[in-house]
């Protein structure tokens, strides 16, 4: 019995490695976004960097499910003159990710959703002096939570190894700000690269 027991341990134990090894991919990624606050006048699109990691998982040929720790710079600029708010996150998006095409191929179109969870680093103008309200208080929330779509493509580069290209657009569900005369959203269109590499070797 002991013999029985030990034998179906090992096994599922080798079953489980030789599932993740397959189907868990991870990777450095690197990008650029464009944002800006909804509701917010006389403000115009702000250029910033995106850089991290992300871990794919897919489920079977066709869904799978993706996860990103991305340090993000959001925010928006003004119109009326040189200054700029610079909002510095932390972003921690989660998305279901179905991906279109011949599991074999060496191109692999995709479309991808899911929330997103951010933690404000750091809000500055362009001086890079803290955004304040007119208290001396700080103006945006530590908490930012909302929603990104987007498409792309995985390219294999070599067995298992494969770049991923991301398109997305986030926007906040809650008012990233302080204040109480208007709610303020951010709103960013963001195009990310990335090279995932399988968790170990087959």
């Amino acid at each position: 019995m002991l013999k029985k027991t030990t034998l179906i341990m090992a096994l599922l134990f080798i079953n489980a490695k030789i599932i993740t090894a397959q189907t868990l991919s991870i990777g450095p990624m690197v990008g650029l976004n464009v944002s800006t606050l909804s509701a917010a006048p006389n403000t115009k699109n702000l250029l910033g960097l995106t850089l991290g990691g992300f871990a794919n998982y897919s489920v079977n040929d066709h869904f799978g499910l993706g996860a990103k720790i991305m340090y993000s710079q959001l925010g928006s600029a003004y119109n009326y003159n040189d200054d700029l708010n610079r909002l510095h996150y932390i972003q921690i998006p989660l998305t279901a990710v179905y991906y279109f095409g011949d599991p074999g191929a060496t191109f692999r179109p995709k479309v991808f959703a899911g929330p997103y969870l951010g933690t404000l680093l750091r809000a500055n103008h362009k001086s890079s002096d803290e955004v304040l309200q007119t208290d001396g208080t700080p103006m945006y929330n530590k908490i930012d939570i909302g929603g990104l779509v987007g498409l792309g493509f995985n390219y294999r580069i070599q067995s298992r190894t494969w770049l991923n290209v991301d398109a997305g657009f986030g926007s906040s569900f809650t008012d990233v700000t302080k204040t109480t005369d208007n709610i303020y959203h951010n709103l960013a269109f963001g195009l990310n690269v990335g090279v995932s590499f399988p968790v170990s070797k087959d």
